[in-house]
């Protein structure tokens, strides 16, 4: 990618870089100047850099702003590969460079960024009420030190889906009906539900049929649920540490649940997070957690044998049970020299019209409370599990300025006890590996 674009053309006055536009969106900038009372007419271009996973959504809200705001803020993007959006923006950032007013946050990197400089407050263009609209979750991924700093532009929520054909195929009767949020299925259940099923499909495992598995395997996003659902937490609280958290009751308990019902061959062994769509689309997987984002690649797929239902919570711990949550977040360069402009932008995408935009066409669970609508909601009835969760359920990842640190310690540490390693060992390397590691934030 070429990091540094040559902006010849663009003449942007001192007063333009001052100014804010009021768009039809609705939304009051709390800036006393507005780009709509620019006096000399210029243009103010602005740049964005995303990740191009989001690209769906965000290029048609991107139309939609220039549209709107045409002759005032003009937004050109670029869309990354998302496996290089985290190098790059270290390699723009600490050069301080102003090529992108605007980027692609990953939500449990907010925290980093803030730490290392890289992000301006966005509470001087976003008031209390408006950061009220988020959902709480949504607020706190994108809050540190009590400032607002990454405006979250969707957010996620899990899912247990089920192959009905297999289902059908082992002669199983479940009651989905009565599953509610506060009648699940218990992990116990799922457990034992699996098991009769593969002695059917599957007894001398011959058939590479599987019970359960997380569609990201071996990720903190989704195995972290396991021990939260006993009451296990993420980090300390002041994000710089795990001992005393994952060598603790609630984490040895999940962890060896775990352990025990892979040996057992109930969820799977190597099989790689890409692969585990694959496996469940193709009738290997009986019982699926996922993201709600799953059901378009199934249609785009033809996959019609799944249903789906509330994630599962651990015996005696129903009202512990925790589910993953957050997405992206968009974040102003604190190097931007057009910062009212790129307020601009970040609250239509993330506040207004934008948002909306960026929903329907990205299928993302909504971080605003708002677009919650009777319409989503009969359009796509699993947001109605989703709604719950988000309200109810939700924890945000673990917020640390060593976040990239931590999953890969983390992740390192649930593959390895995937893999049959001793699990207090695994601990103790997991917290000694994480300990050298927070000592560089400290």
């Amino acid at each position: 990618m070429k990091f540094k674009r040559l902006l010849s053309g663009l003449l942007v006055t001192a007063a333009a870089l001052s100014l804010t536009a009021c768009g039809g969106s609705g939304s009051d900038s709390g800036s006393a100047d507005s780009a709509s009372t620019e006096s000399s007419g210029d243009e103010v271009v602005i740049h964005l850099m995303m990740s191009n996973s989001q690209e769906l959504g965000v290029s048609a809200a991107v139309e939609a702003f220039n549209e709107e705001y045409a002759g005032r803020i003009r937004c050109e993007a670029d869309y990354v590969a998302f496996d290089n959006v985290f190098e790059n923006l270290e390699v723009l950032m600490s050069n301080q460079s102003t090529e992108y007013d605007v980027f692609a946050a990953d939500g449990p990197n907010v925290s980093a960024y803030v730490h290392r400089g890289y992000l301006e407050p966005l509470n001087e263009w976003f008031s209390d009420e408006e950061i009220a609209m988020f959902t709480d979750s949504m607020i706190t991924e994108g809050t540190v030190n009590d400032q607002f700093y990454g405006a979250p532009m969707g957010d996620s929520s899990l899912v247990l889906y089920y192959n009905t054909a297999l289902l059908e195929q082992a002669g199983l009767n479940i009651d989905f009906e009565s599953i509610t949020p506060e009648n699940r299925l218990t992990w116990e259940q799922l457990v034992d539900y699996a098991q009769q099923a593969l002695d059917v499909l599957d007894p001398d495992g011959s058939n590479g049929i599987y019970g359960i598995e997380f569609q990201q395997v071996g990720r903190v996003y989704q195995m972290n649920v396991l021990p939260n659902s006993l009451g296990g937490a993420q980090i300390s609280d002041d994000g710089l540490s795990v001992d005393g958290v994952i060598n603790t009751d609630p984490w040895y308990e999940a962890l060896q649940f775990y352990q025990d019902n892979v040996n057992a061959g109930i969820f799977t062994r190597g099989i790689s997070a890409t692969e585990t769509s694959s496996y469940f689309q193709s009738g290997q997987i009986l019982f699926y957690l996922g993201t709600t984002a799953l059901p378009a690649t199934f249609e785009e797929n033809g996959f019609t044998d799944y249903g789906y239902t509330y994630v599962p919570c651990f015996e005696g711990h129903e009202d512990q049970v925790r589910t993953s949550c957050g997405s992206w977040t968009i974040g102003m360069n604190v190097y931007s020299d057009k910062k009212d402009a790129a307020a601009e932008f970040i609250k239509y995408l993330t506040l207004y019209d934008g948002a909306d935009v960026y929903i329907n066409a990205s299928g993302m669970v909504p971080a605003l409370t708002r677009q919650f609508t009777d319409e989503l909601i009969a359009e796509k009835p699993f947001m109605e599990m989703a709604q719950y969760e988000v309200m109810n359920t939700s924890l945000v990842r673990a917020i640390t300025p060593a976040y990239n640190e931590y999953s890969t310690a983390m992740d390192a540490m649930w593959d390895n006890i995937r893999n049959g390693a001793d699990i207090h060992e695994s601990v103790d390397n997991c917290i000694a590996e994480l300990n050298t590691a927070f000592a560089e934030y400290q």
